[in-house]
């Protein structure tokens, strides 16, 4: 790990404002009183005098590897002779060491390849449930169990071959020489994307939401926070760092937040409005003129907290929750570096562990509710005149809505904190889960009454009605596992 902060890159203690200004109404943060010294992930080596012992390069590679395949689909146009299957599953299976990455667009750091920042890195040996050949993280699909996706002509097990199924539409969406047309208003117009299938699904938003669970999320809940910090606690060969310390670190680098993400206001996580400095999404903390992937940006799930907070009504603090209970978990392990991890200082880490997952999650959940409001409301509730759609984007709005809460719902089963998993809200449990991506469906009810290319039983109003029941039964699911405010959910 090349250019990192240690302590003597930071001239002062930046104030804590925006969103790392205000408590947190989140019940998990009750579990301990105990507030970390450092107010940004800066931490240096026990080991080696003047060194950081932060390392995640690994992480913020594959940060950038789903970034740029989501890129890469969004500029396809119809191509019969395109190899587009091939073309995405590069950025899934390929050797990106020598390619380069899109940030480099900007005044960004390290290097203009994925391997400046990482090398060796893919997406396949770090999804859930391994890499569909006996490879990668096999014991890390929990319960040994995938599900959510399981109309049509999908018949998978693993999520990397949910994966490869939306690569394939794509393929096909792209070089079939077809065009989709929808009825409108003012007639059938072809929707001018092809990404977007006849039955409302945009599979370029469902690859990115979906890998932001299966990879991202579930590395960091169901791999490095179930680390052995207590055994871990010892120098990882001759680096700057424990084992222990590093494994913190990878989970954060997943996460996908700023090292100094508790100064940036809400607006400015999420990129769009602020301070000159921070209104991007990044700051150049160490003001050497450019922007160090590797800790000066916010990407991936860490701006979801931030748009959740902006939409509560109840002043949620996800922000400074989870940067908090990362922030605190780490000081530990470093102050517990070259020495012994005593018993409270593991009970710290245990519960810091617990509460950055948790609110991790529910910035994912809360995400999952807001565009379940946004199908209900927005999309079918205005979209729609006399069974067809009222215009093209009425159509588009709706594939992106839906495929990006189903894309992030999917991602719900990643984590062993979940509390689908550990019995922690009576009467919730995996299978309200299952129940709730089952109501979703694999597609959206269209302004004719279809779905998934099943054609609608009763009337096409009828059809509309019934599902805007059921995605109001999958939202209050949602309200009561994660114990949500009903004004929060109405409201996001």
């Amino acid at each position: 790990f090349q250019k990192l902060f240690g302590l003597s890159a930071i001239a002062s203690v930046l104030a804590l404002t925006g969103c790392g200004g205000s408590s947190s109404s989140d019940d998990d943060n009750t579990e301990t009183a105990l507030t970390a010294n450092a107010t940004q992930y800066v931490f240096e080596s026990k080991f080696t005098e003047g060194e950081s012992a932060v390392s995640y390069g690994g992480q913020t590679a594959r940060q950038a590897i789903i970034n740029d395949l989501v890129g890469a689909i969004g500029s396809l146009t119809e191509d019969v002779a395109a190899d587009v299957a091939a073309n995405l599953d590069f950025y899934v299976r390929g050797n990106v060491d020598t390619t380069n990455h899109s940030y480099d667009a900007v005044d960004f750091i390290p290097g203009p390849t994925f391997g400046d920042i990482s090398t060796g890195k893919n997406l396949k040996s770090k999804i859930a449930g391994g890499d569909g050949v006996g490879g990668g993280e096999t014991s890390k699909l929990i319960d040994n169990e995938f599900f959510g996706w399981g109309v049509g002509d999908f018949t998978g097990t693993l999520p990397i071959e949910l994966v490869d199924y939306f690569i394939a539409q794509i393929d096909t969406l792209a070089t079939d020489g077809d065009i989709t047309v929808i009825g409108t208003v003012g007639g059938n117009v072809d929707i001018g994307v092809v990404t977007v299938d006849s039955k409302g699904r945009d599979f370029k938003q469902l690859v990115q939401k979906f890998l932001l669970g299966a990879v991202t999320f579930s590395q960091g809940t169901n791999d490095y926070l179930q680390t052995d910090f207590s055994a871990a606690n010892a120098q990882d060969g001759d680096k700057p760092y424990t084992t222990a310390e590093h494994k913190w670190d990878e989970a954060f680098g997943y996460f996908g937040a700023a090292r100094d993400y508790n100064d940036y206001t809400d607006l400015e996580i999420r990129a769009k409005s602020g301070r000159d400095e921070y209104k991007d999404g990044y700051h150049d903390l160490d003001n050497s003129g450019t922007i160090d992937l590797r800790a000066e940006i916010n990407v991936g799930n860490s701006t979801n907290c931030a748009k959740r907070d902006i939409g509560s009504t109840t002043e949620l603090d996800y922000t400074k929750t989870v940067f908090d209970a990362f922030l605190l978990g780490r000081e530990t392990l470093n102050n517990a570096a070259n020495g012994t991890l005593t018993d409270d200082q593991l009970a710290t880490i245990t519960a810091q562990a617990k509460i950055a997952a948790v609110t991790w999650e529910k910035c994912i959940a809360a995400t999952v509710v807001h565009y379940i409001n946004e199908v209900r409301n927005d999309d079918i509730g205005d979209g729609f005149t006399n069974d067809v759609f009222a215009d093209v984007a009425s159509f588009t709005n709706l594939a992106k809505h839906w495929s990006e809460m189903k894309g992030f719902a999917l991602g719900l089963q990643f984590s062993p904190y979940s509390p689908f998993r550990d019995d922690s809200v009576a009467g919730i449990d995996v299978d309200d889960l299952k129940q709730l991506l089952s109501l979703m469906g694999d597609a959206p009810v269209l302004a004719d009454g279809s779905q998934n290319g099943d054609p609608a039983a009763r009337t096409a109003a009828q059809a509309v009605d019934d599902y805007k029941a059921a995605l109001l039964s999958a939202r209050d699911i949602l309200e009561e596992a994660y114990g949500f405010d009903s004004t929060d959910v109405a409201g996001w």
